[in-house]
């Protein structure tokens, strides 16, 4: 296997987050990960609605590279969230990677004056504004839903031409606005490994048509990792089936909304639960399909802190060495 292997990591993010999310953090920087990502939702118990601003605070904390797994693009003004990513970026020296996607939820677009239905042409509309403006010190633009005259970021971004930017989504309008649009795409945990597998298909076949390359084709995936597989079922159950069965089913998610399941069929193909063993068969499966990015979303709900630090300090200390060091 030539490329190399990066591993990031989503700690605790929701109600008082801090102290949790620093901890795991710094466990997961000293156990060989390479970034710290966070989600958004709004008006989630279980979710911060300002991942930026998290990152913004654990950047003090950590060298890990920074991202958003992640921001809801049609709830921005693009040049507010340049700004936002660019000062990120200046402050970090370049360690910036802004994941976006075009959300789900209604919830999360009803109280911001943004129709769910349009969120697809703001998407793209909001692609373009925000690579021009990390790219470029002056923008004009004559758009259906942003207008910009002589438009400029301060302070510049530092990671030149701009800081990466992901894109996630599951149809295939949005997986060719990825290809189109981005340097990334970025599939989320909630689906099986199998659909992913079609979906990239439309992805590379984009990238053909392009002519372009993909240095990163990241996943994102739920992680606990314990000494025993069945300890680490027992212990993470109730969270997966928190997540999936009870938020994501009734959330209006677009692939699994309404879908009612046993916890070994939801874990099916989807989630790297087990003990260390099990993780490196997971993760040598990605990579062997070409994914180079790992993302582990490891601060499962109904966990203790102490147990997610588990968690995370294992699959360091087990499951990266076998990668780092082939």
């Amino acid at each position: 296997m030539e490329q190399q292997l990066y591993f990031g990591v989503t700690p605790r993010e929701w109600g008082d987050f801090f102290p949790d999310a620093y901890t795991q953090t710094k466990v997961a920087e000293e156990n060989g990960f390479d970034s710290v990502w966070f989600e958004e939702h709004h008006g989630h118990h279980e979710y911060l609605p300002c991942p930026l601003s998290a990152l913004a605070v654990l950047s003090q904390h950590t060298k890990m590279k920074l991202g958003t797994n992640i921001a809801i693009l049609p709830l921005y003004h693009p040049l507010r969230l340049a700004e936002e990513v660019a000062q990120l970026d200046s402050i970090t020296h370049g360690r910036v990677i802004l994941g976006v996607a075009a959300g789900y939820r209604e919830k999360d677009f009803n109280n911001f004056g943004v129709s769910l239905r349009d969120r697809a042409k703001i998407m793209d509309e909001g692609l373009i504004l925000v690579d021009k403006l990390l790219r470029y010190e002056n923008v004009s633009y004559d758009g259906k839903f942003f207008k910009l005259r002589d438009a400029t970021v301060q302070p510049r971004p530092y990671a030149k031409p701009r800081p990466p930017i992901w894109v996630g989504g599951w149809k295939p309008a949005a997986l060719r606005r990825a290809a189109r649009l981005a340097d990334a795409w970025f599939p989320g945990p909630t689906v099986t490994f199998s659909e992913i597998i079609e979906l990239k298909k439309i992805y590379d076949d984009e990238l053909r048509k392009l002519g372009k390359a993909r240095p990163f084709l990241p996943i994102m995936r739920d992680v606990y990792v314990a000494e025993t597989t069945e300890k680490a079922l027992r212990e993470s159950e109730e969270s997966f089936i928190d997540m999936y069965q009870v938020d994501y089913s009734s959330s209006g998610h677009p692939l699994i909304s309404g879908e009612r399941k046993t916890f070994e069929e939801w874990a099916e193909d989807r989630f790297v639960v087990g003990n260390p063993d099990v993780a490196i068969e997971a993760v040598e499966k990605y990579w062997k399909n070409g994914f180079n990015y790992i993302v582990l979303r490891a601060a499962l709900r109904k966990l203790t802190s102490q147990q997610v630090v588990s968690s995370i300090r294992l699959f360091g200390q087990k499951v990266i060495p076998y990668f780092k060091h082939k």
